[in-house]
């Protein structure tokens, strides 16, 4: 696989689950947008599902701006029979596009990848970047998870917390790996400004995954607790997004005859963008690696209702007053209903602690991080070129 030769770029393809939301799908596109064209960018989805939704479409448009080519893996189930498939077509985008290194991204491509070595071994000896992006991993598939662990041992460790590089770490695959070194994400664009303006109803926005890790079900006893000890009652609870829990809180809410309004919607796509469209941010996680939203709410200086878990305590200052331990569904409504009540105040402490998580998570940080990352890997592959 030959180093890129114009501009001195490397090739790099990143490997994600799917076209459509989560944390590590927006860190490719970052670092595709963030770093063209000093590194030449292909994508590989593993997952064909979401793409054809508003926020798939825009994630191909960003990725194909950047000159980004666009793979896609499998449209069958994972499970009976997609790994396999997108394996093999991940070793034909390999083939086609050449990568210097590649950069594998969550548990279902790697374990992807770790099948392309197997069904066509030259793959892996291309120069690989593996980014850990949460702080619980293998969920219910520990010990696949060991096995492509130790297949892709050959590869170099990044982690976008403390909490994500020892989860990793964690994994035993029975032989000696360096624990990941820690390149924390980075907010991709610069923040709206707060709006000052009064608004009504208030907006309350819960945004994500309708998953147990994001916490989702845990919005009814929130909620439902917030509005019985808030004083204000012209409120709007917004709750976008998809996965396993919609049907469960789409029935929770459908007899909603609270004073304040709960509505369901899809996912919103280039949120980050529209983060002053909402006043305050409900994100109840039980754990993360580290969540580009939580990131971008606090940077914009916007309120932010959360817990101090793995991943999320990482990005929290020290003596950040609204949040609280994971499921503790009173206290979270105690804190929502204060802030509604006085959101004028809640504003000044977000817009308190905005400046140092700025510069703290500052796009160049990152950007520069991983470029360096995939120059040293290509460098080693045109040294065994040689």
């Amino acid at each position: 696989m030959a180093v890129a030769k114009e501009l001195n770029a490397v090739r790099v393809m990143h490997i994600i689950t799917h076209l459509d939301l989560g944390g590590a799908e927006g860190v490719a596109l970052q670092l595709l947008e963030g770093l063209h064209p000093r590194v030449v960018a292909a994508i590989f989805a593993v997952l064909q599902a979401g793409a054809s939704s508003s926020i798939g479409l825009d994630m191909a448009r960003r990725a194909y701006d950047a000159g980004a080519s666009v793979y896609f893996g499998t449209g069958r189930g994972f499970k009976s029979g997609g790994v396999v498939v997108a394996a093999w077509r991940l070793v034909r985008a390999l083939r086609e596009f050449r990568p210097d290194v590649i950069h594998v991204h969550t548990e279902i491509p790697e374990l992807t990848l770790a099948v392309a070595c197997m069904i066509w071994p030259p793959v892996a000896r291309i120069p690989l970047l593996r980014t850990v992006h949460n702080s619980v991993l293998w969920i219910s598939w520990g010990r696949i998870g060991q096995l492509v662990t130790r297949r892709l041992a050959h590869g170099r460790a990044i982690a976008v917390s403390d909490a994500a590089a020892q989860a990793d770490l964690a994994i035993d695959t029975g032989n000696h790996r360096p624990r990941a070194e820690v390149i924390y994400n980075a907010v991709p664009s610069p923040p709206p400004m707060v709006s000052t303006r009064a608004r009504t109803p208030l907006r309350i926005l819960f945004a994500g995954r309708l998953v147990h890790q994001k916490g989702a079900d845990l919005l009814p006893a929130i909620i439902a607790g917030a509005q019985a000890n808030a004083r204000r009652c012209d409120v709007e609870v917004i709750i976008a997004g998809d996965g396993a829990f919609k049907q469960e809180l789409s029935a929770a809410f459908a007899g909603w005859s609270g004073r304040w309004q709960v509505k369901m919607i899809d996912p919103i796509s280039g949120l980050s963008h529209r983060l002053d469209d909402y006043d305050i941010y409900l994100l109840p996680s039980r754990f993360e690696g580290l969540s580009l939203l939580h990131l971008e709410v606090l940077v914009a200086g916007l309120p932010l209702i959360t817990c101090r878990v793995p991943g999320v305590a990482e990005v929290l200052p020290a003596d950040y007053a609204l949040a609280c331990e994971p499921e503790d569904t009173l206290v979270l409504a105690k804190l929502l209903a204060a802030v509604v009540d006085d959101i004028e105040a809640a504003r000044d402490v977000a817009l308190r602690h905005r400046p140092a998580l700025r510069e703290r998570f500052a796009p160049d940080r990152m950007l520069s991080a991983y470029l360096e990352q995939y120059r040293a890997l290509a460098g080693c592959l045109a040294e065994k070129a040689t």
